[in-house]
């Protein structure tokens, strides 16, 4: 015997997914609702501001299926960070250079801060 989905709809009638697209700055969308079209200026806490090519910003909420791009309807969301949002840092904790390989300090450097360290416990211990 054939078993049958609980989901009786037929397959034309089901929502098709509708895609989600980064809200990055310069993104020309249209509000279906209003029919404002303009591009993406910034992306706040559920909202989004277009500004039209007059100059005019408008904030819409970020809703499902609530842009058109391209005309095809597409949910905006907000963007992912471009990267991290602190330097990397090494295993001594200084920050790392991209590219660059690790030296050993120069003699010199060794020297004075040594000496600078030897002053100081000195004075402290005496």
């Amino acid at each position: 015997m054939r078993q049958y989905s609980p989901d009786l709809t037929p397959p034309w009638k089901k929502p098709k997914p509708v895609p989600e697209v980064p809200a990055e700055p310069g993104l020309v969308v249209e509000e279906p609702g209003t029919g404002f079209c303009g591009a993406v200026i910034r992306c706040e806490a559920g909202t989004v501001t277009l500004e039209d090519r007059f100059g005019k910003h408008r904030v819409f909420p970020m809703e499902p299926r609530g842009f058109l791009l391209e005309g095809r309807v597409v949910t905006l969301v907000r963007p992912s960070p471009a990267g991290p949002a602190r330097p990397a840092r090494t295993a001594s904790g200084s920050v790392a250079v991209p590219g660059a390989r690790a030296r050993v300090a120069r003699a010199g450097r060794i020297y004075v801060e040594g000496r600078h360290d030897a002053e100081l416990v000195e004075r402290v211990w005496g």
